[in-house]
């Protein structure tokens, strides 16, 4: 069967320029002859898509998805041996028929719109490209505040606390004077992970200034938050509403915390941030959204040591619109800071228990959960499917679990052991080398 013409070149700009601008996707105003017909064609493939494919819900996903759990087993792989895939133009998953073009398909993975496992050997090479990292506080108080940020789990309803028992006797309030503890306990329960994004954001423009002096008033805007975070604009170039909304109220939650230190005689309670200034304030949706806040970092910082942590921009600006986004948030950000308490090791391979893992980034509650919901297949998914996000953003090379692992995992599937064999599982890690290197220059720095 003769493959169909191709349309006109201004007929295909056309058709692309509408693509980009329907789906949101920045387009570059230079496209030679080549770039556009692979850029016709693998639009092509998302619009056929669209057009001819059943679009599956939630449910169906999840009976797709079931199967055995085994390392390398991941949840691309698996739907896509039932014709399901995700597409991310359409944010949708879609079962696709047997008759779509093969030329469609393979010209969707070349362009990068449908995702590599459709068709490996058509996958785009990754170009090396410069890491960019968000240079953050890592001392204790710091890695503190950022874990109790992430969102309400782990606080004290009763008290408005978080504290964590190896952290020497630190602990956290939250407090704000005039305010009924009804009000601040429903303020609490909005706690998400916007909140230790925007905690990072700060320390890193506080470093930005001069690392030796953590107290230089920072000015930062709503709507410059909201950006640095890699929120989506609206077509009109600026910043949604509802997003400044939001990072208002990350930042109202940093101004509502007091850290307590142990043994202090200058008093047990300091703010995490003290707020100098607030710019003039207008209303979006009933909520007061100052145009600017002036703050500093509270004179806790002064009583510990200097280290810091490089934070990868794309974690920080990676949305918290899934699951496993959020998980990879917060698995990534524990990574680094692990990765950075042993900082001057080059050793690229490094392993770290599961347990440990999931601890540490707050999120063993929600595979308890999942467990108790006879879900644990799930929380196994979603933990091989974050680890593989985290490898598309650059934090690893690649990610197993270790081989004597891997082998119990397999003896034990499907029995009762299986879950705390999963826990005691040592997951394997092949770090970049830059990565590692941009972690000992910080801690040769600092000594």
């Amino acid at each position: 069967m003769a493959r169909p013409k191709l349309p006109e070149s201004a007929e295909m700009r056309q058709f692309v320029a509408d693509c980009h601008q329907r789906f949101g996707v920045p387009l570059s105003n230079e496209l030679d002859a080549q770039t556009l017909k692979h850029a016709y064609q693998g639009w092509a493939a998302v619009v056929w898509i669209e057009e001819n494919s059943p679009c599956l819900v939630e449910t169906e996903i999840q009976q797709e998805a079931k199967g055995k759990v085994k390392a390398g087993n991941s949840t691309a792989k698996r739907l896509w041996r039932e014709r399901v895939v995700f597409v991310p133009a359409l944010q949708r998953h879609y079962c696709i028929p047997r008759d779509m073009p093969k030329t469609l398909l393979r010209a969707g993975v070349r362009t990068g719109l449908l995702p590599a496992v459709v068709s490996p050997e058509d996958a785009p090479e990754i170009q090396a490209s410069p890491i960019e990292y968000v240079l953050t506080l890592a001392n204790k108080p710091s890695v503190l505040i950022d874990r109790a940020t992430r969102g309400p789990s782990g606080w004290n309803n009763v008290t408005l606390q978080y504290r964590e028992s190896f952290e020497d006797g630190l602990s956290l309030n939250y407090f704000e004077e005039n305010a009924a503890p009804d009000t601040l306990r429903t303020q609490l329960l909005s706690l998400d992970p916007r909140t230790s994004d925007v905690w990072r954001l700060l320390t890193a423009k506080a470093l930005e200034n001069e690392r030796d002096d953590l107290f230089t008033p920072i000015t930062i805007k709503p709507s410059e938050l909201a950006q640095a975070l890699g929120l989506k604009l609206h077509p009109n170039g600026s910043v949604r509403p509802k997003d400044s909304v939001r990072c208002t109220q990350s930042l109202s939650h940093l101004a509502r915390l007091w850290l307590t230190l142990p043994n202090d005689p200058d008093g047990p309670q300091k703010r995490v941030l003290s707020v100098m200034e607030i710019g003039r304030a207008r209303k979006i949706d009933g909520v007061s959204i100052p145009s600017s806040w002036t703050l500093v970092l509270g004179d806790w910082a002064k009583y510990f040591p200097r280290s810091y942590a490089p934070i990868f921009r794309s974690l920080v600006e990676l949305p918290a619109n899934s699951a496993t986004n959020v998980w990879a948030k917060q698995i990534g950000t524990e990574l680094t800071y692990w990765l950075r308490e042993s900082g001057s090791d080059l050793n690229p391979v490094r392993y770290i228990e599961v347990r440990t893992l999931l601890s540490r980034a707050s999120i063993m509650q929600d595979v308890l959960d999942l467990r108790e919901q006879r879900n644990l297949n799930r929380a196994i998914e979603r933990f091989e499917s974050t680890l593989e996000l985290l490898g598309n953003l650059g934090l690893h090379e690649r990610w197993g679990y270790e081989s004597k692992s891997a082998a119990k995992l397999d003896l034990t599937q499907g029995k009762p052991e299986f879950f705390d064999v999963w826990l005691s599982s040592l997951v394997e890690l092949q770090v970049p080398e830059t990565f590692l290197r941009s972690i000992a220059e910080l801690v040769e720095t600092n000594r």
